[in-house]
């Protein structure tokens, strides 16, 4: 029977502190950090997604190589040659599950982005769609790409 009580007694505290929520003019007061430091701060946050933004996996894959056998070659650090040896062996095992998992069909990921019925492509490095192509239509899957989807088909297939 004290369970009741006790959710009931719980239930209207909660109430009573709701009125005492500050108002809007209260909550308008609060004081933001001046332009000047929000615009180093936004700016500094960029320049550290830019600089983690160009790493690739395969190089998280080498530096977690490198991290588990410098811990071998240093086992005189002790604890930290081991925890050395932990991260280097974490982070090999996620960096090759990203590499093997994150983008498992890429043949079919590449899609052309169309605008106003012509083909647009970004940076310096992009190609011009092929001769003959209709803009807004896949170009036809070249050799190399028949030939890994018919490979891939091939282990889906019974045999009698």
């Amino acid at each position: 029977m004290g369970e009741p009580d006790r959710l009931e007694r719980e239930i209207e505290e909660i109430l009573g502190k709701i009125e005492n929520f500050p108002g809007p003019e209260a909550r308008r007061a609060r004081r933001a950090l001046p332009r000047p430091v929000q615009d180093a701060v936004a700016k500094r946050r960029h320049a550290v997604a830019r600089q983690i933004s160009r790493v690739s996996i395969s190089q998280v894959m080498l530096f977690a190589f490198l991290l588990i056998l410098g811990s071998f070659f240093f086992r005189e650090a002790g604890v930290l040659a081991l925890w050395a040896l932990y991260a280097g062996i974490i982070l090999f095992v996620v960096s090759f599950a990203i590499m093997m998992f994150g983008s498992r069909n890429k043949l079919s990921s590449r899609q052309e982005t169309v605008w106003r019925g012509r083909s647009v492509s970004y940076g310096a490095g992009s190609r011009r769609p092929a001769r003959g192509r209709v803009a807004g239509k896949p170009a036809a899957p070249t050799l190399l790409v028949r030939l890994r989807r018919r490979w891939a088909g091939r282990g889906n297939r019974k045999r009698p």
